[in-house]
């Protein structure tokens, strides 16, 4: 059984829906950055995200610094104070998982991408899970999803059937029997969703603010990073080379 947790950092927009760009005037993000982690025990891995934030409630040099309004219910990047991510950001250097990371830069994705929104994360969802969600006999994939309707998690699975299915026809020797089931949860209900958040918050800092704090704690624990719209391909030997 593997699992694979599925989240983002920055947006898929490109147009508005007057057709003004939203990346030239600054108002969506150039990239698009998408994580995966990948686990085999998911009950496990809970269990360690919950036991660690549950440290950190309890760590005295932290609840000196927590406001009254900070509760620490889920981890995330974009809200944490920055000594819990640091903190945080270790904590997964020790844990047994693998991390895959997808990198879009949206101004260079096709036209079609670039007029949906929907379409353009789909497809690179499945760019990012083709060739990883076949290595078990069942899998279940989990995207980090805040809303719930039914519409929009059948057009991403779509999307992201229509990139699988391609691979697997280029790959007859992939396995012909397998489960792949996909799940859309809110980030706070597991930890790998968190950690996901995590990892997308790190590389998207350093692509689209040159600002690579955070990834340099974890990136050797990052099995690979695929640049996909200028053709570059990052692992732990071709390592990503950093201007500052």
């Amino acid at each position: 059984m593997a699992y694979i947790f599925l989240d983002e950092s920055g947006k898929p927009e490109v147009f508005s829906a007057k057709g003004v760009n939203l990346v030239e005037k600054n108002m969506s993000s150039r990239f698009l950055i998408l994580s995966a982690i990948r686990s085999e025990d998911q009950l496990e891995l809970q269990q360690q995200v919950t036991d660690f934030r549950a440290g950190l409630l309890h760590d005295s040099d932290l609840s000196k610094i927590f406001s009254s309004a900070y509760t620490l219910d889920a981890f995330h990047a974009q809200v944490d104070y920055d000594q819990v991510k640091d903190k945080f950001y270790n904590f997964i250097n020790t844990l047994q998982i693998k991390i895959d990371v997808m990198v879009v830069e949206k101004l260079k994705c096709y036209p079609a991408l670039k007029q949906s929104p929907g379409k353009l994360y789909g497809v690179m969802a499945g760019q990012l899970l083709k060739n990883i969600c076949h290595q078990s006999e069942n899998t279940e994939v989990i995207f980090s999803r805040k809303d719930s309707k039914l519409k929009l998690r059948q057009e991403l699975e779509a999307e992201v059937e229509k990139v699988r299915l391609d691979y697997m026809q280029k790959h007859p020797n992939l396995p012909a029997e397998f489960k792949l089931s996909y799940l859309h949860n809110p980030h706070y209900t597991h930890g790998g969703l968190q950690i996901a958040d995590y990892v997308s918050f790190a590389v998207f800092q350093g692509f689209e603010r040159n600002n690579w704090q955070h990834f340099k704690i974890i990136k050797n624990k990052i099995g690979k990073i695929q640049d996909i719209c200028n053709k570059k391909y990052y692992t732990r030997s071709n390592s990503l080379q950093l201007s500052t």
